[in-house]
């Protein structure tokens, strides 16, 4: 998948500095974007469409996809799940338990970083072995 990048100029330093609900709000932004493009491509049936691209990005999914993810991360990708993980947080989720909440919250997060610092292979990477998660 291609993305566009020139809308804004991120140091790396900067964004590996930002508050971890702020890398998660972009992440959140963008993986629902990219699970919608995703059915789009795999799945043809429009009705089903919401429901695809929701078991996709909802909390017990994306814990499963960052523990499958876990091995294969660099020691600045771990930092970045590490503190969005241990970040005290005040929402929960209504669908889930606070440990998938939170190991979903870290997905976002690197998802986020990536965007943000304009990683797009190493972006590509994650969500190709993301997607090898069992539905």
């Amino acid at each position: 998948m291609k993305f566009e990048f020139e809308e804004f100029n991120y140091k790396k330093e900067d964004v590996f500095n930002m508050p971890s609900t702020s890398l998660a709000f972009v992440g959140d932004a963008f993986f629902s974007l990219f699970a919608r493009v995703h059915v789009l491509d795999v799945f043809a049936k429009s009705g089903r469409f919401h429901a695809l691209s929701s078991k996709i990005v909802k909390a017990s999914t994306q814990a499963k996809m960052l523990e499958h993810i876990q091995e294969n991360l660099t020691e600045e990708e771990e930092s970045v799940v590490r503190r969005a993980k241990n970040a005290h947080t005040s929402s929960k989720s209504k669908n889930a338990g606070l440990a998938d909440y939170k190991k979903a919250t870290a997905f976002e997060a690197l998802l986020g970083f990536l965007y943000l610092t304009k990683n797009e292979k190493r972006l590509n990477e994650i969500l190709k072995l993301s997607l090898e998660v069992e539905l």
